[in-house]
């Protein structure tokens, strides 16, 4: 079973027909890796902080209608976030938040699973990232939590970074931030914009040396998604040789990008959990798949991704609509 922690907010996508109007869509990271997670049918449970307000009501009949497990939510009295997304003409989202004192962000260490907890769940990864791993105070209450159960190599640790420019972050505090919680991760995934933002690059500079100071010599996983040009893996071999390899995109017509990379964080875990390489000693399971069965998930993950480019919104595939495009390939 994979465990999510994260946000679960209300995105108001900006109708473009009509000015100054907005949809009221359940979004947030986190919220999307969990549904498409369930999509997939892979065994999971969300721990979100969801408000008991009307938006908060929304999101929570959103995820049950999508069989999310919701047993460790937390019923929370702050108000939902708000994110307003608008496109261009490219279908790339841009976006502003309200998120003062909201629901999302307040967690405390009561409100997390105890070891006897994750046990019980039979929890083999916990999966973060985001804006929950960058707002505080809860952040940190996570990240202490998190660094526990590194130490203890009990579970798979997944971060995706997924930055958020536009809530006005200094890039060097966010730099250390994610490079902090990278050491306490064993899979690591990040856009090439990630990267070119946390590292004041240039568009086009090569990412990888920052990807390989995030390995150092450890069996520690990355994969950074490029859009329309794929993913990159990066890993150690077995003698300790670097080891990357690009998976090419499907070619498609884009409606937009929102949820793309939750879709991809999902499916290539629920990939792992199927094959038994997320648990305990959570290196030594990543080291023993092979590069070509990396390679085949990150494809198939990959695909997943790229229908959600063909929908409006954070709409992941279930698993009977992957299967339908990849039988076409």
């Amino acid at each position: 079973m994979i465990l999510v922690i994260g946000e679960a907010l209300i995105d108001l996508f900006e109708n473009r027909h009509q000015a100054g109007s907005f949809n009221a869509i359940v979004g947030g990271a986190n919220a999307n890796v969990s549904i498409a997670l369930a999509r997939r049918g892979t065994p999971q449970q969300f721990l979100a902080r969801i408000s008991n307000d009307g938006f908060g009501k929304i999101i929570r009949a959103k995820l049950e209608a999508n069989h999310v497990g919701l047993d460790h939510a937390i019923s929370a009295s702050e108000q939902s976030t708000l994110v307003t997304i608008s496109l261009d003409s490219a279908g790339v989202p841009s976006y502003a938040f309200y998120v003062n004192g909201t629901a999302d962000w307040a967690w405390t260490p009561e409100e997390l699973p105890t070891d006897a907890d994750l046990e019980n769940m039979h929890a083999t990864a916990i999966q973060f990232g985001c804006l929950t791993m960058a707002m505080g105070p809860g952040n940190l209450v996570i990240e202490d939590w998190a660094r526990e159960h590194f130490k203890q190599k009990s579970v798979t640790i997944s971060h995706d970074i997924n930055i958020r420019p536009a809530l006005g972050f200094e890039r060097n505090h966010e730099r250390l931030r994610v490079e902090r919680i990278n050491d306490i991760s064993h899979i690591i995934k990040a856009s090439d914009e990630d990267i070119h933002w946390l590292y004041d690059m240039a568009d086009g500079e090569d990412v990888d040396k920052v990807v390989w100071k995030w390995i150092g010599d450890s069996a520690r996983h990355v994969f950074i998604t490029r859009g329309g040009d794929g993913v990159s893996v990066y890993r150690l071999a077995a003698d300790g040789s670097r080891v990357r390899f690009d998976v090419a995109s499907r070619k498609i017509n884009v409606v937009d990008t929102v949820g793309a990379g939750d879709t991809f964080c999902a499916n290539l875990l629920g990939q792992l959990s199927d094959v038994d390489a997320l648990g305990t000693d959570p290196f030594d399971r990543l080291q023993n798949l092979s590069d070509d069965v990396l390679r085949e998930f990150v494809w198939t993950a990959g695909i997943a991704a790229s229908i959600t480019c063909e929908r409006a919104g954070a709409e992941p595939p279930t698993k009977a609509d992957l299967a339908a495009v990849l039988a076409t390939l």
